[in-house]
């Protein structure tokens, strides 16, 4: 009763492999020609050569993991919002810290947003079984200094918009009780105010901005799909929906809402018309579509895999493991065109670069043939877990327990 996996492709040598001393943390950030990244514990930040994986400047900012947390760079200047709620600025050049500033609440850093002269910082509100209550905040800092401009309740939306220079996040003081309702808006990041507001459900998965920056994607309280000028705040087109995480394609055509049952509808992006609906998939999906040269594609959430009751038994005595899917549906109408299944965990949404779409597979990055589902080439990273990568200009850059690596695509 034992399935056999799909036949592993063949390996593709790297760019470069950057090793770390320590284990190092998923998130990480670029500029022109360095990456930047820190580990865990003793927490550092280290920068590295994007051309040929050379190391850069090494610098430690402390000596517990919660003096350490997710990053950012922008005009030279590296920042990053710890766990216990410091934020520093270090030069990009040499790594020399600027300012430090802190803590301003308590909560779980998100990354920090860079608009302008301001830092814009996110401590989600969390409850910790072992610990106390960490209300969260949201605040603005001066970027060149670290003076706090503005500070207000945390948000369960944070999102730059780039193209007009403001933040979206949640407006107005909280209300008692789980849900939080308060109208979305677009703030000023110097001084905190908001220049428009408007209704929203959900938390920042129900949120995605157009390519151009000019509108941004909402679903209001009754789930329905709405889009709304980042300029001025108007709404443009509204639409029957659900609750789901919203996409929208990198070709501004298409704005999708997925759920985790793997209900997916494709909407109109510039008039809200509802192309097709259905259900893709019987499976756990992981609610993030790619569109790619007229396809769409879907990997499994959490790594649960096979349809049917075979499969069904398999979870229940035991017998089946984890597993992870990779799907291809017709953009146009929705309908699937293949699907490959395997016995190791799919971490990561769908990835589209040339004739391929790259995944997160266990220990590996595997890359499959977008036209036909066939494995094309793998990358092995030597870790249980082969964390988070991502494409630019041609090169993968992938980050895994304690290494660093660039595939040329």
């Amino acid at each position: 009763m034992q399935d056999e996996d799909v036949p592993a492709p063949p390996l593709r040598t790297p760019l470069w492999t950057f090793e770390a001393d320590d284990d190092l943390r998923s998130d990480w950030a670029r500029d022109g020609h360095r990456l930047f990244a820190s580990t865990k514990y003793p927490p550092r930040l280290l920068a590295v050569d994007a051309a040929g994986g050379r190391p850069g400047w090494k610098v430690q900012v402390g000596k517990e993991y919660r003096e350490g947390g997710p990053l950012a760079v922008a005009d030279g200047t590296v920042y990053q919002v710890a766990e216990d709620g410091v934020v520093r600025a270090h030069r990009a050049e040499d790594g020399q810290e600027s300012w430090s500033a802190g803590p301003v609440g308590t909560g779980t850093p998100r990354t920090p947003l860079v608009l302008g002269s301001t830092v814009c910082v996110h401590l989600m509100a969390s409850t910790d079984d072992d610990g106390p209550f960490a209300p969260g905040v949201l605040c603005g800092l001066d970027a060149d200094t670290g003076r706090e401009r503005w500070t207000a309740p945390p948000s369960r939306i944070f999102m730059a918009l780039p193209k007009q220079q403001l933040l979206l996040a949640r407006t107005g003081e909280l209300a008692g009780g789980q849900s939080d309702t308060r109208p979305v808006g677009a703030l000023d990041p110097r001084t905190g105010t908001a220049r428009w507001k408007a209704s929203a459900f959900g938390g920042e998965d129900a949120v995605a901005l157009a390519p151009d920056g000019g509108t941004v994607y909402l679903l209001d309280e009754q789930h329905r799909l709405c889009a709304y000028s980042t300029e001025a705040g108007e709404r443009r087109w509204r639409a029957d929906a659900m609750d789901g995480v919203i996409t929208a394609t990198k070709d501004g055509s298409t704005v999708y809402v997925c759920t985790y049952r793997g209900e997916l509808a494709a909407y109109d992006a510039a008039n809200g018309e509802q192309r097709w609906r259905r259900t893709v998939t019987k499976d756990v999906c992981r609610p993030v579509p790619v569109q790619h040269d007229g396809r769409v594609f879907l990997t499994s959430g959490e790594g649960l895999g096979h349809e049917g009751v075979g499969d069904l038994l398999g979870e229940l005595f035991g017998m089946g493991g984890e597993r992870g899917y990779v799907l291809a549906l017709s953009a146009d109408s929705g309908k699937k065109l293949w699907r490959t299944d395997r016995l190791q965990t799919c971490w990561s949404a769908p990835c589209a670069a040339g004739e391929d779409v790259i995944v997160a597979h266990g220990s590996a990055w595997w890359a499959y043939s977008a036209r036909t589902g066939k494995p094309t080439w793998r990358v092995d990273t030597g870790d249980s877990y082969s964390g988070s990568f991502e494409v630019v200009s041609g090169v993968m850059y992938g980050i895994a327990a304690k290494a660093i690596q660039a595939v040329q695509l």
